[in-house]
């Protein structure tokens, strides 16, 4: 029986993982395509041997882009503080041209805020 986790070669060469066992197949994944399938539990697999396979294997395999880890905060500065440098630079900003200046240097930040309202808060 297949093991989850481990590396096997199918009855062409194939070199796959086992990816996840359920009660009537498995779901095995290429490690030379990264494509997954779904295969019966009977599908014959056969120990894997590194120094024969049948095609050629990719340094890490395909991680799906659900799967992914997604990093937070890619800009750590605060809306606040790109608001601020703005007003203490001297330069005459009309309010649309201070709204573009911020969303421009801080777009991660701006999203779902009212910019104009942060801006008029900070002038206060």
């Amino acid at each position: 029986m297949a093991k989850i986790g481990k590396n096997y070669i199918t009855q062409t060469g194939l070199p796959v993982k086992v990816i996840a066992i359920n009660q009537d197949n498995m779901l095995i994944q290429s490690l030379a395509t990264d494509n997954r399938f779904y295969v019966p539990l009977n599908y014959p697999l056969y120990p894997f041997n590194s120094k024969n396979p049948v095609s050629e294997l990719k340094d890490k395999q395909y991680i799906f882009p659900s799967e992914r880890i997604k990093p937070k905060n890619l800009n750590k500065k605060p809306l606040s503080a790109v608001i601020d440098e703005l007003l203490l630079s001297g330069k005459k900003y009309t309010m649309k041209g201070l709204i573009r200046e911020v969303k421009r240097r801080a777009s991660v930040q701006c999203k779902d805020k009212d910019v104009a309202a942060n801006i008029k808060f900070l002038c206060s």
